[in-house]
């Protein structure tokens, strides 16, 4: 299971470096594992990983170039004493290089290589610097075991979705400060002059009933409900929840 964590921090990690809401669901996950033991017992675990990061899918592809790009960069604190003037040719040398090509390198000997025009210099890990950088349509964070790249293109299906979701969570809010116990059923009026909000409350009405026990949910205002102001994502709207059954077991 620490595989398992790593792989949502990361995640979770990625998702606030692109500004994307916990909240607004994505389509995939792109888990490169920089060892490949496990990925079967992981695979069996996907459905976990999905929920905790809010994807739809899980992948592992063996290579990540395809997200993400490398910029590999001297440590000048160990190579500085140790290179003196040969530095900046090395730091050239580092800057026109394949970052993916050469971690990868680095990954299966150990150590790299270059050669300088006064002879070769020889690289261990602790000599580079990597930063990583995600491509477009992607964020990515890296980690010892993993890498985790996801996607960040949002269609009209996840982009609703995501409204249903702070629809759902304004609601509760909404249930809690009116001191709703757990079991009460209520009826929702939305008033508002989003058609994003309108449509995302349509494709997912059952969704957001089921989330916040609602046997209806209106586009007009309740009588006898007291109106809230309230914000859905960037949407202004006012909400009005009745109580309409109480479960009275105690």
């Amino acid at each position: 299971m620490g595989l398992v964590r790593e792989i949502v921090s990361l995640g979770r990690s990625a998702r606030m470096g692109a500004r994307l809401k916990v909240r607004q669901p994505l389509s995939r996950v792109e888990v490169v594992l920089a060892d490949r033991t496990h990925q079967a017992w992981l695979e069996e675990h996907a459905a976990l990983i999905c929920d905790e990061l809010n994807v739809k899918q899980v992948e592992f592809p063996e290579r990540a170039d395809q997200y993400i790009s490398y910029t590999i960069l001297p440590d000048l604190k160990r190579l500085g004493p140790r290179l003196g003037k040969r530095l900046p040719a090395l730091r050239k040398l580092l800057a026109a290089a394949d970052g993916g090509r050469l971690l990868a390198e680095m990954e299966s000997r150990g150590q790299v290589t270059f050669a300088l025009g006064d002879g070769p210099v020889v690289l261990e890990a602790e000599d580079l610097h990597v930063r990583l950088q995600a491509k477009p349509g992607w964020a990515a964070a890296q980690g010892r075991a993993c890498v985790a790249v996801l996607s960040t293109e949002l269609d009209d299906d996840l982009l609703r979705e995501g409204l249903a979701r702070e629809a759902a969570r304004v609601i509760n809010d909404r249930r809690k400060e009116m001191n709703c116990r757990f079991t009460d059923r209520i009826e929702v009026g939305l008033a508002t002059d989003s058609a994003e909000v309108r449509a995302a409350v349509e494709q997912f009405r059952d969704y957001i009933q089921r989330e916040t026990l609602a046997v209806a949910i209106h586009f007009h205002p309740i009588a006898g409900a007291e109106a809230a102001e309230v914000e859905i994502a960037e949407y202004r709207a006012t909400l009005y929840v009745k109580v309409v059954e109480v479960d009275r077991a105690e």
